[in-house]
């Protein structure tokens, strides 16, 4: 029995110690990582089937702060001196700066990228764009990448839907007589002849020909702003610069593109065509009524998907890119360097190596699309020939997000639930992955041009777009794009001077609140004395000083782009 028994205890240490790499490899320590964000539309425990891959694969559950949910986010933050894991900013210099000058952003010089195989091959240029602009500050370190980084200089930003482009339901479009849209100030007949032919959706619910939020504004009106995209403008701030033709467009001059902007939005609210809601909604409930058909327009290819459905394809109804006649919107190239917006990590987090594995996986090809698309597996897979498709289950997940049940081995509820909050890549997702034939973006796969050869892109190309075959091709058929080089992508703008920030943090709260006033204007009148009175309080604020520090800066960035194109 000794013996036995000594046997027995022999083979359980055996056993035990054979387990323990294992567990420590494959169970780790559960953590909750802190996400501060600028860019999320969300705040809170990340949940359903993105936080099932996130606890799957490494123990982690994600907490996002957000300060679109919370404006005085950033204020609390940095009061408090923690921003807490991982942080995502909406700019370079600015916030970021101050938050690497306060000790809040990590400086992970000493961590070897070797452990994080896609951080270290692809972000390379981009960490070095960072470390650079803070070392210009007088801040030598590493502090993080930014991103939409490119893996290939140059390339169109986008694969088939513009980022910048006029979405327009083709079925009130093809109902109302197909009416000609020749010039911005054309927009309020073109849209009331499209109300007109789709009073109601189809539950009986008012339809606006447009609407929008104010989730994502401190100064400028975004869905007065955005309308100037189509001409070719970027934001420079709160200033607009077409860095294809070097117009620049002050705001607050009379007659300024961003002035005629407004006047459109006044002249479609004074006809009923502007949702009276917009300004007290969120993104959420704008996204909800442009899914449910509520409205006729839409200002960017990325969003169409949340109406677009087979079914309504079928019928030849949904979004389709229009062109204004005059107009020639911007498309953004991409670059190794990235954009404008870093990700990071805050300064007293206890979990860099975790963060940075979360980071580097969402780096990776299967990251990217999982993050994107849902779990491999179930929302999509890898054929036989090594391309990526969509499952039957992922075009339902993408068409109809708020009522398509997940499985509660992937976390529940629906897939807009589970939905990944970050709101911000790392690798542009619609890039061609060097090497391969597709994407990372689905609009890269073979999968996506055949099912999307519906009813509605037969006819668009026929009727509208003259044999196009999406809103890119149609761009580029026309030669109607104002393309912003990469060099003006990865062109990183000075921090502001103490005195503009303060006279900004001033006016811009002015700008914002009376750029909302002149659209609710009841007429004509009321909404010349509302910009009047506009122009003159953010002028009295020191307007345009800090206009005229935005100019040189834009300056420098042209002469950059004159030293890098």
């Amino acid at each position: 029995m000794k013996k036995i028994l000594s046997l027995v205890l022999s083979l359980m240490l055996l056993v035990s110690m054979a387990a323990i790499p294992a567990v420590a490899e494959d169970y780790r320590e559960p953590i909750t990582l802190t996400m501060f964000s600028q860019l999320a539309n969300f705040a809170g425990e990340q949940g359903g089937w993105f936080a099932k891959e996130l606890k799957d694969r490494f123990n982690v559950t994600l907490k996002i702060v957000s300060t679109n949910v919370d404006t005085n986010a950033l204020t609390s933050a940095m009061s408090a001196g923690e921003l807490g894991d991982i942080v995502v900013m909406g700019e370079m210099s600015g916030d970021f700066l101050d938050c690497v000058k306060a000790d809040l952003i990590l400086d992970w010089s000493d961590i070897d990228l070797a452990n994080y195989p896609n951080i270290n091959t692809y972000m390379q240029d981009s960490i070095k764009k960072v470390s650079d602009m803070c070392a210009e500050a007088g801040y030598e370190g590493r502090y993080g990448f930014t991103g939409t980084v490119a893996m290939e200089n140059g390339a169109w930003a986008e694969l088939t839907d513009p980022t910048y482009a006029l979405q327009v339901r083709f079925d009130a479009w093809e109902k109302a007589g197909k009416p000609e849209l020749k010039t911005l100030e054309d927009l309020p007949a073109f849209l009331e002849a499209l109300q007109k032919a789709v009073p109601a959706n189809a539950d009986g619910e008012t339809v606006y020909a447009y609407g929008g939020f104010g989730d994502w504004e401190d100064c400028v009106m975004k869905f007065t702003w955005d309308l100037m995209t189509f001409y070719g403008y970027q934001e420079f701030d709160f200033m607009g610069v077409n860095y294809a033709t070097r117009d620049i467009v002050n705001p607050l001059d009379e007659g300024s593109l961003y002035y005629r902007a407004l006047k459109v939005n006044n002249q479609l609210y004074q006809k009923g065509l502007f949702d009276p809601e917009s300004v007290s909604q969120n993104f959420d409930t704008y996204s909800q009524k442009l899914s449910s058909g509520r409205y006729l327009v839409a200002l960017w290819g990325w969003i169409i998907g949340n109406y677009n459905s087979a079914e309504r394809a079928a019928n030849k109804e949904g979004f389709t890119t229009f062109l204004i006649e005059d107009s020639a919107p911007a498309v953004q190239t991409i670059s190794t360097q990235g954009g404008n917006w870093p990700w990071a990590l805050g300064a007293n987090t206890q979990y860099a190596e975790r963060a940075l594995e979360v980071l580097d996986w969402l780096c990776s090809e299967e990251g990217i699309i999982v993050s994107n698309y849902g779990p491999k597996g179930l929302c999509w897979d890898y054929g036989e020939d090594g391309v990526p498709y969509m499952t039957d289950f992922g075009w339902k997940c993408q068409e109809d997000m708020e009522n398509t049940q997940m499985p509660e081995e992937n976390g529940g509820g629906t897939f807009m639930d589970g939905q990944c909050k970050i709101n911000h890549e790392t690798l542009e997702v619609e890039q061609l992955i060097p090497g391969k034939t597709y994407s990372f973006s689905n609009k890269g796969w073979p999968c996506y041009v055949e099912h999307n050869a519906t009813e509605l892109s037969k006819a668009w190309s026929e009727e509208y777009a003259n044999g196009a075959t999406s809103g890119i091709d149609l761009y580029r058929k026309t030669g109607k794009a104002s393309v912003v080089s990469p060099a003006a992508i990865a062109f990183t703008k000075a921090p502001a001077s103490d005195d503009a920030q303060a006279k900004r943090a001033q006016f811009a709260p002015i700008m914002k609140e009376y750029s909302w006033k002149c659209v609710y204007a009841k007429d004509d009148a009321e909404f010349d004395a509302l910009w009047k009175e506009m122009v003159e309080t953010c002028k009295s604020y020191g307007y345009d000083d800090v206009a005229a520090e935005k100019l040189e800066d834009i300056q420098k960035c042209f002469a950059y782009m004159d030293a890098n194109d």
